[in-house]
């Protein structure tokens, strides 16, 4: 096939064009001095280690006039005291230090790299060593190369992110945060719209008994609230990708769909409540749900459908997870207790080991405000 008939090699290149434009149109990559001096860094880098990131700036017109002995003025750069105590230096030609600065590089990966970006205008070409010899460079604004990490902060929070084999010990990190106050009162009616709710239902109660008979109450469709918060917990301290309410070919949805650092392997959490929540017009009560059958056989025979349904469109699904928000005003039993295979249809229950439900996240209004 001729490449001007080849779809996918169009599409190629129009992800493409603007790398290869600049590449063309700029041309400072692609000249031997830069290709000496960019292999130079990598191999100093390799050779004298260490464990923070550093910047080297230099002039289009220094790289161009790069010195005949810079083999040995690299080596010289990577052990001199002001480079080993400074993020920044700015060389010549003779990669010399013209100037040097220790200031801290932004902490967010992003951030870092659009500062480093913008550092790279129309005379200046800026290169970003890792402590592991990967290389990045910015030229007129735009990045290139390997690297993944911009700063040692980015590094280590990325380090002690949780893989997807630990997703259950980050749930249970997330059942303790449920405890704290700015997490828990997010989902429930403030006082003051109680006091509202008290004068449409109840007018003659005393507001204190009142107040504290329904406090339980969840803010109108809480379970959007429940799953927004459990998915960004995950999102900050996972490698994974978080994927929130996936359409699955019967236009059935899961509502968190998490996936490995590689895309292979796909763990899914459907999320219920059980508890009773406000009316959206805020002058009656809204839904209540109990245990049964809301969540057994109900929501572990979703869970199983959706396995069942993942298989079939060839998804390479581990487990499906059932995580229930308990907000109920009774101290109750998990609402998974005495849940087996016999919950589900005859032709289901072959599926029942990729099922999981996870111990209840209770949900307590401890002190209402």
């Amino acid at each position: 096939m001729m490449f001007t008939d080849n779809q996918e090699f169009k599409r190629l290149l129009e992800a493409k064009e603007q790398d290869i434009y600049q590449r063309t149109s700029d041309g400072v990559q692609e000249m031997p001095q830069f290709q000496r001096l960019y292999s130079l860094l990598a191999q100093c880098r390799r050779k004298y280690e260490e464990q923070d990131y550093r910047l080297i700036l230099i002039s289009k017109k220094d790289l161009l006039s790069l010195c005949d002995n810079a083999d040995i003025k690299a080596n010289e750069l990577f052990t001199s005291a002001v480079f080993l105590t400074n993020r920044t230096v700015c060389v010549n030609d003779s990669l010399a230090i013209i100037y040097s600065n220790n200031n801290p590089f932004p902490a967010d990966n992003n951030a870092a790299r659009r500062f480093f970006a913008s550092l790279a205008n129309a005379d200046t070409v800026v290169f970003h060593i890792s402590p592991k010899a990967s290389v990045n460079y910015f030229i007129d604004g735009k990045d290139y190369g390997d690297g993944v990490f911009y700063t040692l902060d980015a590094q280590k929070n990325y380090e002690e992110l949780k893989t997807i084999d630990e997703l259950e010990e980050v749930l249970n990190e997330y059942r303790i945060i449920l405890e704290h106050q700015d997490t828990y009162l997010k989902f429930f009616v403030p006082k003051s719209e109680l006091k509202t709710l008290k004068s449409f239902i109840e007018p003659d109660a005393d507001e204190k008994v009142f107040l504290k008979a329904n406090h339980h109450l969840l803010h109108n469709k809480p379970e959007e609230l429940f799953r927004e918060d459990i998915r960004n917990f995950i999102k900050q301290h996972m490698r994974v990708v978080v994927t929130r309410e996936v359409t699955l070919e019967d236009l059935d949805r899961l509502d968190i769909e998490l996936t490995d650092e590689g895309g292979r392997d796909m763990y899914f959490i459907e999320i219920k409540w059980v508890g009773e929540s406000i009316h959206a017009d805020g002058n009656k009560r809204g839904t209540e749900y109990k245990a049964n059958p809301r969540i057994k056989p109900d929501a572990v025979i979703q869970v199983v459908k959706y396995i069942n349904e993942l298989l079939k469109e060839k998804q390479n699904v581990k487990l499906g997870y059932l995580a229930v928000f308990d907000a109920r005003k009774e101290d109750l039993p998990d609402t998974g207790t005495d849940i087996n295979e016999n919950d589900l249809p005859e032709e289901l229950r072959g599926l029942y080991h990729r099922f999981k439900k996870i111990d209840d996240f209770r949900v307590k209004n401890f002190n209402p405000r």
